[in-house]
């Protein structure tokens, strides 16, 4: 890894970590603002969403403050392991691997599989797959099963 790819890397980082505390804290508008305005999400049970206005809608429902199952609970996403890979100077694909607790405890477990592009001075997540390997039961994972929001865009 040369020095530009270390602040590039310092960058990655940085979006990774708005990410999981925007979701943590109901930040609908702060988990937008790490995504490319067409940036691509897809969950782990194949729905898909595409650009930042159906990215919103998904997580307004599931995080944001009018969730039609009330306030969102306490969650926190804790980042584990994370490997960068630099396809060329404004595209990197990474892995990184996630827990997330909430009053049940140990709640979910899985991997973001990302695809970042450099847009100005940050990186922002172009594509992005949750995928979910494990949840408990009872969780907050579980009662939402990310089967909250509209009908994805294939």
């Amino acid at each position: 890894m040369n020095e530009d790819q270390t602040t590039d890397r310092i960058q990655i980082d940085y979006t990774l970590a708005v990410y999981g505390h925007s979701v943590d804290c109901g930040n609908v508008e702060g988990v937008v603002s790490v995504f490319m305005p067409d940036g691509r999400l897809d969950l782990s049970r194949g729905t898909k969403f595409a650009g930042r206005d159906a990215i919103r809608a998904f997580y307004s429902v599931v995080i944001g403050p009018n969730r039609p199952d009330g306030p969102l609970p306490l969650l926190r996403h804790n980042l584990t392991t994370s490997q960068v890979e630099f396809v060329d100077t404004d595209t990197a694909r990474s892995r990184t691997c996630f827990m997330s607790l909430t009053p049940y405890g140990l709640d979910t477990a899985g991997r973001y599989i990302d695809t970042f592009k450099r847009l100005g001075a940050r990186w922002l997540i172009a594509d992005r797959s949750i995928v979910v390997e494990w949840y408990g039961s009872p969780s907050w994972y579980e009662s939402v099963r990310l089967k909250s929001g509209p009908k994805s865009e294939s």
